[in-house]
């Protein structure tokens, strides 16, 4: 993401650099008792919320947390001489949207850090060898996706690619399917298989915290307020179903539907809203703008933000629908609820910030400086490479 006008995270990242977050959580016992701290910047025209993630022996690197990958690569090539011993034979290939941005780097396996308490005996990442306007730059040194995707293309590829420098060039044809590691654990009927997500809403070092397991829902975020339950897709990616949103006595219906998707992601630094509620809002009209969700048996759950907060940190955006164009409700959501994501009981949990905690996002200066284009599900090509 070198390009300030083109933010890779504009695009959906890929699931298929695999890490192994199944061994994350069965080979440590670290998440048992602390969550991992997140970091917010604002990078690339939007907030983003950053992990700090690190092979066994280099340095922390920090990268961005993304819903819409289930992904780790680092930026830095000249980890791979340091890594040598523990490359492997699978090579990582993506190009995203019309392109503009993409990687291709080798896989390698070994021990990483995430955060400051947990280190993991065994995990896949990938080291980018060439990048286009990936998160590389400004102190941003990577993905970490702890999204899902139900099957990831694959290729057999024994050789390196040669993409002219400066552009992303091809990926191989892919040949067969593989279930990602995160996808087999978070598909556990057990606590292990949640993933809790929260943000204060602020930029700065801490401002978030990453929960993998049943810590997810015995934290104080979750325990200290009303639950709401929404059903969750599984796209291989986090899609949720809006029935409508309502903003000033007046009422606007969505239509989810596999060719528009309706999405949560963190990776996307803004929230979608009807373009008539966007005009209302970003003209001064205050009150509580609510989107409706589907939650399960046919039920629904209401979901409140202030509009004033909305305005004053540019958090909306007007969404155009289209073939191909996602109804994405991106990164301000963290900032007024917590959210638990169980994949296999197919739901998503809602609890909303407390009191103090709404009015210090309300009162805060404007941080977001900048709209960001929305991601493109189009013309994406995505290949793991063994």
């Amino acid at each position: 993401m070198c390009q300030r006008d083109l933010p890779i995270i504009a695009f959906f990242a890929s699931g298929n650099m695999v890490l192994s977050l199944r061994s994350i959580l069965v080979g440590s016992s670290a998440l048992a008792a602390a969550a991992i701290p997140m970091n917010s910047v604002n990078f690339g025209g939007g907030l983003r919320l950053t992990v700090n993630v690190n092979p066994e022996g280099q340095a922390p690197q920090e990268t961005l947390l993304d819903t819409g990958s289930s992904s780790l690569a680092f930026c830095d090539s000249s980890l791979e001489s340091s890594l040598k011993d523990v490359k492997t034979d699978y090579l990582s290939c993506n190009a995203y949207g019309s392109g503009g941005a993409g990687y291709w780097g080798f896989f390698y396996s070994g021990q990483i850090g995430v955060g400051q308490n947990l280190s993991i005996d065994s995990a896949y990442y990938s080291v980018m060898h060439t990048e286009v306007s990936m998160p590389c730059g400004s102190g941003l040194q990577g993905i970490f996706g702890v999204g899902f995707k139900s099957l990831d293309q694959a290729a057999n590829h024994a050789s390196a690619l040669n993409w002219t420098k400066g552009t992303v060039g091809s990926c191989p044809a892919t040949n067969t399917t593989l279930v990602g590691p995160l996808m087999s654990y978070l598909k556990q009927d057990t606590p292990q298989g949640r993933l809790g997500i929260y943000w204060n809403g602020a930029v700065g070092n801490s401002t978030g915290e990453l929960y993998v397991g049943a810590t997810a829902e015995s934290n104080s975020h979750y325990t200290s307020g009303t639950i709401q339950t929404a059903t969750l897709g599984e796209t291989g990616y986090y899609d949720i179903v809006i029935n409508q949103f309502s903003f000033g006595g007046e009422t606007y219906k969505v239509s989810c539907n596999p060719f528009m998707p309706c999405l949560v992601d963190t990776g996307t630094p803004i929230m979608f809203v009807p373009s008539k509620v966007y005009e209302a809002i970003t003209n001064g009209s205050t009150g509580s703008l609510t989107m409706q969700l589907a939650g399960p048996n046919g039920t629904n759950i209401s979901l409140n933000f202030d509009a004033q907060t909305l305005a004053k940190n540019k958090y909306i955006q007007p969404y155009s629908p289209g073939l191909g164009s996602p109804h994405i409700i991106g990164l301000p959501l963290w900032a007024f609820y917590y959210t638990v994501f169980n994949v296999d009981g197919r739901t998503m949990d809602f609890v909303e910030h407390s009191a103090s905690e709404l009015l210090a996002l309300k009162d805060q200066t404007n941080i977001q400086k900048t709209m960001v284009a929305p991601k493109n599900q189009a013309n994406i090509q995505e290949t793991m490479v063994v």
